[in-house]
């Protein structure tokens, strides 16, 4: 585990209420915020897979996922004592799913640096979804139980008295990529040295938080966005001389983002000895990176601890790190390759065991068949994995009917024992791939470059990126593009999926190659574990 915790010098935005992310207009980030506006109606969101590994809110960050990681090394800042305080320590997260409801529990234990402040919570909640019909899934997230929390400093106890809390997203389900976005609102009060929350002439503070959150989840990575506004009242009795039951009242507000990614890096690996049976691979390394970072206006305090009427303005940030896993990749015997233009985009789908045909009879530039792409696409735009930390709940019973039968084909020309049958089935299944006419798949159909810009976007689901009024692409034979094909074209230029020639045409229907439909899917993965990646966090965390 690595830790950096760094200080920044910058100016703090004003006591705003809500201020909300935003990303610059390069050509796609403008083309995702489009998509985005598009897709989500109201900004904000919940990771959908991955939910929770910021907190039961988002204003944390922790270790992230990791297979049958229930406790995570988390850090969150708190503001309750009139100036921000750093908290590490653990968080301990479990879930439960049945019948479309998801119960989530968040355990607390955090401190700051010599434990001079102490945090213990525990949390409980139950999120339901309901489908749409249009493919997309709304949540809506509510208490169970009165939660607690306490924050312990060395003169005053700060105890969770009240909580009211709602939090709601919209997420869609496109073949290989959900998008979500939401928003969450919360009101906490605390008793304070004592005070009662509901008397007018007690202790309390409280705090109101606003925010929204945003992302996506793919097998690939994932990148998950929260962006929290903080409005903190507290007021406290005091004893001055010559006067008792003086009410002191200070108010400060804060702003919170963090941002959680999932990476997936790879890289080639030569061998160094020469007699060995094979010359190198690919190595995959995987890790979670997250950053916190907060602006605030809290007051400032005189010598004897009493709030002033000026602000003082607060920046920091901090980041946790987790060590990486790796994986050696298969490195198959592809010596016809050797010096071709496409060969490392060709051994990396190999090493991935995206082209899963036998390496030996592989060649380059003979053309690839829907059956082949279909095998390849469903291998590189894998389905979004489940949340690893969801423990379900079914219910099993004996059965008289034997085993289940097998489905029929969904394809007169595609029979259950032909070699890519499986695969064909589930680009089917999933929306990416569907009949030609009718009932026939034609397997052995050759794969054109405005077909394959179509199935790449829709395994993406950024159709809507496009102008509604009919896009016009860059490439010098626009005017050729069949008008199916247009919308993906466009999309597909604009994230670098697919390039023109040396004189800058696209040739739709020219019918692809092996090895061209190699590159285009390795610019799919690599899309897919960077480029997307870098639109949620570089543009809009400035990180």
């Amino acid at each position: 585990m690595k830790y950096r915790h760094k200080k920044r010098v910058a100016p703090a935005p004003g006591a705003s209420s809500v201020s909300a992310a935003s990303a610059s207009a390069a050509s796609l980030v403008m083309a995702l915020c489009f998509l985005l506006c598009c897709i989500f109606p109201a900004p904000g969101a919940v990771v959908y897979a991955r939910d929770g590994v910021g907190g039961f809110d988002g204003s944390g960050v922790s270790s992230g996922e990791a297979p049958g990681r229930t406790v995570h090394d988390f850090q969150e800042y708190v503001f309750v004592t009139g100036s921000p305080v750093l908290l590490k320590g653990t968080l301990v997260i479990s879930k439960s799913e049945s019948n479309g409801r998801t119960t989530s529990a968040y355990s607390y234990k955090l401190s700051s640096d010599a434990r001079a402040i102490q945090l213990t919570r525990d949390i409980q909640y139950e999120t339901t979804s309901e489908a749409k019909g249009n493919g997309q899934t709304v949540t809506q997230t509510v208490l169970t139980r009165e939660p607690s929390e306490k924050i312990v400093t060395a003169n005053q106890t700060y105890t969770l008295r009240r909580m009211d809390f709602a939090r709601t997203s919209l997420i869609d389900e496109r073949p290989a990529v959900h998008y979500y976005s939401g928003n969450t609102w919360y009101r906490k009060h605390y008793e304070v040295g004592g005070g009662a929350v509901t008397s007018s002439s007690g202790d309390y503070l409280t705090v109101e938080a606003t925010g929204q959150f945003y992302g996506f989840d793919q097998a690939w990575g994932s990148a998950d966005i929260e962006d929290m506004d903080y409005v903190i009242d507290y007021t406290q009795s005091v004893m001055t001389t010559g006067d008792s039951g003086v009410r002191e009242l200070w108010s400060g507000s804060a702003n919170v983002r963090r941002s959680q990614s999932i990476i997936t890096d790879l890289r080639y690996v030569e061998n160094e000895p020469q007699a060995i049976s094979f010359r190198g691979g690919f190595l995959e390394t995987r890790r979670n990176d997250n950053v916190l970072e907060f602006s605030a206006r809290l007051p400032e305090f005189d010598a004897a601890g009493v709030a002033t009427d000026r602000l003082q303005r607060y920046t920091d940030s901090t980041q946790i790190s987790m060590f990486p896993s790796v994986k050696r990749l298969v490195s198959p015997d592809l010596r016809q390759i050797n010096g071709h233009w496409a060969e490392e985009a060709i051994s990396k789908l190999f090493g991935l065991e995206i082209l899963s045909s036998r390496p030996s009879e592989y060649v380059p530039d003979q053309y690839i068949t829907r059956a082949g792409f279909a095998a390849a696409l469903v291998a590189a735009a894998k389905p979004v994995p489940e949340d690893p930390s969801i423990r379900q709940r079914r219910t099993t019973g004996g059965t008289r009917q034997g085993r289940a039968q097998a489905p029929a084909p969904s394809f007169t020309d595609v029979p259950a024992d032909h070699v890519y049958y499986a695969q064909i089935e589930e680009a089917f299944a999933r929306g990416l791939m569907g009949p030609i006419d009718k009932l026939e798949f034609r397997p052995n159909q050759r794969v054109r470059v405005a077909d394959a810009a179509v199935t790449l976007i829709r395994a993406l689901g950024l159709e809507a990126v496009a102008s509604a009024h009919g896009a016009i692409t860059e490439y010098a034979d626009d005017v050729g593009i069949p008008a199916y094909a247009r919308d993906a074209l466009y999309v597909a230029q604009k994230i670098g999926l697919l390039r023109g020639d040396e004189r800058g045409n696209i040739n739709p229907l020219r019918e692809l190659t092996e090895a061209e439909a190699a590159v285009i899917l390795d610019r799919l993965v690599s899309y897919m574990m960077a480029d997307l990646k870098a639109d949620y966090r570089e543009r809009i965390m400035d990180y």
